[in-house]
């Protein structure tokens, strides 16, 4: 961190996923280390907030985790790059980086949707 700090230009970004906010059953390690990313990245953007170091998370939505070339919710990792830096670029102070197919999940629990949005991501 003294390194960044010394830049005249710096940021941090972390990538977390949308499984940190509805995990997926089939892949509780890696949904629970995702969601320990956007809890990290919540924590140092606020040890951060009075330097010009910003914090910013970025949460996929790709195919690339085992079986998910199938899956139609899950983006192809080009189009997931297209649309994150599409969005970076239009809002380069963002704190959170979402996607479209993100925001379903990161939204579950405050719109009182998170039971039907993890049988989604979790069908029986």
């Amino acid at each position: 961190m003294p390194y960044l700090l010394a830049q005249p230009q710096a940021a941090v970004v972390n990538v977390s996923s949308g499984l940190a906010f509805v995990p997926r059953a089939d892949t509780p390690t890696y949904s629970a280390t995702k969601a320990a990313i956007h809890s990290y990245s919540i924590s140092l953007r606020h040890q951060l907030r009075d330097t010009a170091v910003p914090v910013i998370e970025v949460a996929v939505a790709t195919d690339l985790t085992a079986g998910q070339r199938d899956n139609p919710r899950a983006m192809p990792l080009e189009d997931f790059i297209r649309e994150s830096m599409t969005l970076l670029a239009a809002d380069p102070e963002a704190a959170e980086i979402l996607v479209e197919r993100v925001k379903a999940l990161r939204t579950a629990e405050a719109t009182g949707r998170f039971a039907t949005v993890f049988d989604r991501v979790n069908p029986r």
